[in-house]
């Protein structure tokens, strides 16, 4: 028989006295260098553990899925959740506060460009940003609030929600053509090294780099969004010998954050069915939601299934089954509430 041993003979047997004690100096040697990196490793692995399971590694692979995912149309805008548009709000009162008290300070001081002007249309942009961002609120409110309303109704709200909807995409569109021709302008206007603008103004010039810059960082978002998730993730999790898109095992939802989800009983007829949850209630059934994702079945009669918070629907066995390992959907990676 061809036996392969992994190591010496020698070894076994102790019949080679002068090769045993240099097996062991290697052995020492090997121990020694080795054992100052385990915790060092062991440390980067649980680092890189936490970070996976942040709220906002989640928040941004939901971002790169939505928006570059194969089906990403179906899933939930995830710069609609009430945290992303509560750091907008916050963003856009901090530059409109600084505008203005630096325009206040700055009444003595004359550029040569008229940056002056471009603040405060960049200021009038962040107002019409905050207008903009009450309307979305507004919206997704009366749209989560009408989940469960008459179906008599239903085609006279989703008439009023599509050109409310059809509005506020006209309007976001104009304004971010009106920031992007403006961020245009202002690079040029500031950074004109001909007549020395910052001599002449320099609390306007810093307050016009600063909103360039933090203008520059939003346009290049994707891109690094991309370098993260495309190029560092998998690089980190090669090294590491951790998948970070992983995430861990004890990311399951609890059995009562499950039976929480509303559930009902399909009806093919007439699209409609009953909440065994929240009562005798209907609910409409898009044309999209005719199968389960997860098992590839169509719906049938009087099968249970059940709703995800970003609206997607499955069969209840299965994707109980999905949320007990992973706690979010399978669809739009969309996590359940905590």
């Amino acid at each position: 028989m061809n036996t392969r041993y992994p190591f010496p003979m020698n070894s076994l047997c102790g019949s080679s006295p002068a090769a045993s004690p240099a097996g062991e100096e290697r052995g020492a040697v090997s121990l020694r260098n080795r054992s100052p990196r385990t915790p060092t490793s062991s440390l980067l692995v649980r680092t890189a553990m936490r970070i996976s399971r942040a709220r906002w590694f989640t928040f941004l692979r939901r971002v790169f899925h939505y928006q570059n995912g194969s089906r990403s149309n179906l899933g939930s805008n995830p710069f609609n959740s009430s945290t992303w548009m509560m750091l907008e709000f916050v963003a856009l009162v901090i530059q409109i506060s600084i505008t203005m008290f630096t325009l206040a300070l700055s009444k003595t001081e004359k550029p040569v460009w008229p940056v002056r002007i471009w603040i405060i249309g960049y200021n009038i942009g962040c107002v019409l940003s905050l207008l903009l961002l009450y309307g979305r609120y507004r919206q997704i409110n009366t749209i989560q609030g009408d989940v469960f309303g008459l179906p008599d109704l239903e085609q006279q709200r989703g008439n009023e929600e599509s050109r409310c909807s059809i509005l506020m995409h006209k309007c976001r569109t104009s304004l971010e053509l009106f920031f992007a021709i403006w961020f245009v302008m202002g690079n040029v206007w500031v950074f004109d090294s001909r007549f020395g603008s910052y001599h002449h103004a320099p609390k306007l010039h810093v307050l016009c780099i600063s909103l360039l810059a933090w203008n520059a960082l939003s346009y290049s978002f994707p891109f690094l969004l991309f370098l993260l998730l495309c190029c560092c993730v998998p690089l980190i999790s090669t090294v590491l010998g951790y998948n970070m898109n992983m995430g861990s095992a004890e990311r399951g939802a609890s059995d009562d954050q499950i039976s929480s989800l509303p559930s009902w009983r399909y009806k093919a007829v007439d699209t409609s069915s009953e909440f065994r949850n929240n009562g005798d209630c209907n609910s409409a059934i898009s044309s999209e939601d005719l199968e389960c994702c997860i098992c590839l079945a169509k719906y049938k009669d009087k099968e249970e299934v059940r709703k995800l918070p970003c609206s997607h629907m499955f069969h209840l066995k299965c994707v109980d089954q999905w949320l007990r390992i992973i706690s979010c959907c399978p669809l739009c990676k969309q996590d359940l509430e905590r």
